[in-house]
């Protein structure tokens, strides 16, 4: 395997959908040729891979094209672009739902399509399309300019990203589609409009069964049941123009979640947590978040990362600007919410280090059945011998006074370097670097006296996990290698059980 954040060989990666076939997993996604422009028309194709573990993937040929751009003087629903799909398989028949978009620009109008396949290889398009348009009776007809905040968005039909579930229930099948909400405000019309079916081919519109009246836009659903509870994800960001006001006070984008306790068709509830995976800024790291079980029963997250740099980094060095990182493992509480929790199918691709936290560097510090760290007036950094690059590093850390402490990763002499920080003052977790105070991003989290702190550093990809939750998920296009280390800011702690692997592959 020569990289685990996987991209296909000439396309950018988008909106991914996977599914379980046996023990095979496949995942279809939007791509874009590498050598066109973005934004052309027509270029966007629906593309296919193979794995066998959601770690390393096969492609297999493109599933679906754009339509012609012309169909007795009008453009085809598709020929423009091709959006976010969900494939399923009913009775031995593939089924993919997907987005089509008509034009460019204003006046565009987006609808549902279908394709179908015997073997998931070959796909034809359903002759009945577009079989799903947005019902005037409840959703917007076109973005009015009150609520546009990017001139393409004006007078656009927003219907789009389906996802489609059986409800047990009733049996009938049930689709969610992105669209606006007519009832609300113009800039907070995000809502999930539903339709209903007995033959996954003709649809009967249904009023929204998700509206928050907090978003502009909400993306990329999914839905799954677990114990009887069914599962909303979707994401958002304010890169619209409105204000995100989410649950966490220091995250404007990500992916959230919500849960109906009555099936497929809602209504759902957002938790008193609902940031699944989350992102400081106007853009999510890492975005179009879903599902997959396996055949022991686990549900597994995945989505693409976005791998543009941000302040302060250096030259990107891939083409891609989108990649798929390794899945995370879904962990349900027992009242029903749920978290992205630490995967320990990573760790094959690693080799332990032993580590001698007798052998940190760095003034302030003492040794006592681990490493103790105290300093009121500042920060005290202690640093293990040797360099590393790519990692799985954990420690836990038991705070004695004060507030703040963590782990230090590709450190250099220079006091350059990444850290990760549990601030019990605040309630957070922040990723941030060494030689600089503000942080880069921050997750709320219940401060405690002891917490176990993980970082999976792979390549220009930052994972961090408090007690094996995932807080957050970074890129830095910066320091390649460097020194382990720990340190406080105004506290005392004690660090011990530190865990050390080290990627083979990188």
């Amino acid at each position: 395997m020569s990289d685990l954040l996987w991209s296909p060989a000439a396309h950018q990666v988008g909106d991914p959908t996977v599914i379980r076939v046996g023990d095979e997993y496949h995942l279809f996604s939007e791509m874009a040729p590498l050598e066109v422009e973005p934004g052309a028309s027509g270029i966007r194709v629906v593309g296919h891979a193979v794995s066998r573990d959601l770690f390393g993937w096969e492609e297999l040929p493109v599933a679906l094209e754009c339509g012609p751009p012309a169909r007795a003087c009008a453009p085809s629903f598709d020929a423009d672009n091709i959006y976010h799909m969900d494939v399923l398989i009913h009775n031995g028949t593939w089924y993919m739902f997907y987005t089509g978009l008509d034009v460019a620009g204003p006046g565009q109008q987006q609808a549902v399509g279908l394709a179908t396949s015997p073997d998931g290889i070959t796909w034809s398009r359903h002759p009945a399309n577009p079989i799903l348009r947005a019902d005037p009776r409840w959703y917007e007809p076109a973005i009015p300019r009150e609520a546009t905040y990017q001139e393409k968005d004006f007078g656009r039909l927003w219907f789009r990203d389906p996802v489609v579930a059986r409800d047990p229930a009733t049996g009938r099948w049930v689709m969610l589609v992105i669209a606006r909400d007519a009832a609300r405000h113009p800039d907070e019309r995000g809502c999930l409009a539903l339709a209903t079916s007995d033959d996954l081919v003709y649809w009967e519109s249904h009023a929204p069964i998700f509206s928050t009246g907090r978003f502009h836009t909400i993306e990329t659903p999914s839905v799954f049941e677990r114990d009887g509870r069914w599962y909303l994800v979707y994401m958002t960001h304010s890169g619209w123009g409105p204000p995100v006001h989410s649950t966490d006070p220091y995250q404007e984008a990500g992916n959230f979640y919500a849960i109906s306790e009555q099936g497929p068709a809602g209504p759902f509830v957002s938790p008193e947590d609902e940031v699944l995976i989350a992102a400081t800024g106007s853009r999510q790291r890492m975005g179009a978040c879903r599902t997959v079980d396996t055949p022991d029963g686990e549900r597994l997250l995945y989505g693409w990362l976005l791998m543009h740099p941000r302040d302060g980094d250096g030259p990107v060095r891939r083409p891609q600007l989108r990649a798929i990182p390794p899945p995370r493992r879904i962990r349900f509480t027992p009242d029903g919410q749920m978290h992205a929790a630490y995967y320990e199918a990573i760790e094959r691709f690693c080799e332990p280090v032993a580590v001698d936290l007798a052998q940190a560097e760095g003034e302030a510090w003492r040794h006592d059945a681990g490493l103790v760290g105290k300093d009121y007036s500042g920060r005290a950094v202690a640093l293990l011998p040797g360099v590393e690059g790519s990692v799985i590093a954990s420690v836990r850390v038991r705070f004695e006074r004060g507030d703040r402490a963590g782990l230090v990763l590709r450190a250099s002499d220079d006091d350059s370097g990444w850290r990760v920080t549990a601030d019990r003052r605040f309630g957070r977790v922040e990723f941030g670097l060494l030689d600089r105070d503000a942080w880069l991003d921050a997750r709320s989290w219940p401060p405690a006296d002891e917490v176990t702190l993980s970082v999976i550093a792979y390549r220009e990809s930052v994972e961090v996990y408090a007690d094996g939750r995932l807080m957050l998920h970074q890129v830095r296009h910066r320091e390649t290698a460097g020194r382990l280390g720990l340190f406080v800011e105004r506290a005392e702690a004690h660090f011990d059980r530190f865990r050390l692997l080290r990627f083979t592959d990188a």
